[in-house]
């Protein structure tokens, strides 16, 4: 029975791979995925009943190196005298569980939270740029509302609509994400928003919104939060609303989905009023918290 060990794994990553040379295939048995935690929270990283070290070559490389592409790991091999075929390397990367972005990442997150490996520059411009929400790693939240992040997005014209916007908020415990379109840039829209659809519902399961981080780079929006702030209807709310020039991985995620989901093409096809695109965006909406693992396992709604 193999036993799982995050230090003989933080070992694959010592920047000078072990070099092995003149070495042949060899054959291994189908991996072992083994969760990092109960509930699953990243991909099982594959152990092997028989992993060689031309395996343990590949996965230091893989992971110490996460932008090398596999012209550069082939020459990486040929280098040090190991006549292995482009085919070879796809087998072994596929062997080795390593042959796509998310199973990276999630790997050196996990050795990172659970095994205490230090990531280097490289890991974590990798891990960033595919995973933007990494970035709001130092965050943290331990109940629904505790903290909320809130952008006002796009600006983009569709149509004859002229520029929309919409009105973002993610909430950092769950994941979850809320948004509005409209045609209204000022940040009196996105606290309406905020009082009349994301409020009730957190209240009616007893929970409250305690603060808002607000990332804006325009001071329009700065001077607008000002004047909330003095009003006496805002300040009965009892919440924290701080405006920060930071921008939000979690946001751009969100930005990430509309572009990959068409949103802004097939809007452009019914953009004869904003009422038309409405349903549009919010199917982009509840398909990004569909899939939203974090979610999936911090469920706003459970009772």
């Amino acid at each position: 029975m193999i036993k799982r060990s995050l230090s003989g794994l933080q070992l694959l990553l010592l920047e000078d791979a072990p070099l092995h040379e003149n070495l042949a295939l060899e054959s291994v048995t189908p991996p072992l995925c083994i969760n990092s935690t109960a509930g699953g929270e990243t991909p099982a990283v594959p152990l092997y009943a028989a992993i060689g070290p031309l395996h343990r070559h590949l996965i230091s490389l893989c992971l110490h190196n996460p932008y090398w592409n596999d012209f550069r790991i082939l020459n990486h091999f040929h280098r040090r005298n190991i006549p292995i075929t482009m085919n070879d390397l796809h087998l072994l990367k596929a062997q080795c569980g390593l042959d796509n972005w998310e199973t990276i990442c999630n790997t050196l997150i996990r050795l990172s939270v659970d095994g205490g490996l230090k990531l280097n520059d490289r890991q974590i411009s990798f891990i960033e740029k595919n995973k933007p929400e990494f970035r709001d790693r130092d965050f943290h939240s331990s109940q629904p509302g505790e903290l909320l992040v809130y952008e006002c997005l796009f600006g983009r014209g569709i149509g004859s609509l002229g520029r929309v916007y919409v009105h973002f908020f993610v909430d950092i415990f769950t994941g979850y994400a809320f948004g509005e379109l409209s045609q209204r840039r000022p940040l009196a829209v996105g606290l309406q928003v905020l009082l009349n659809t994301i409020m009730p519902l957190y209240r009616a399961h007893n929970h409250l919104i305690h603060t808002v981080l607000h990332s804006s780079k325009i001071m329009n929006e700065l001077h607008e939060f000002n004047h909330l702030e003095a009003d006496e209807t805002f300040s009965k709310l009892g919440l924290q609303w701080q405006p920060t020039r930071r921008k939000f991985g979690t946001i751009e995620k969100f930005e990430k989905s509309i572009i990959i989901n068409q949103f802004f093409e097939a809007a452009a096809k019914h953009a004869d009023s904003l009422e038309a695109i409405k349903p549009l965006f919010d199917q982009c909406l509840v398909k990004y918290n569909s899939s939203n693992r974090l979610f999936s396992r911090r469920y706003l709604l459970e009772e």
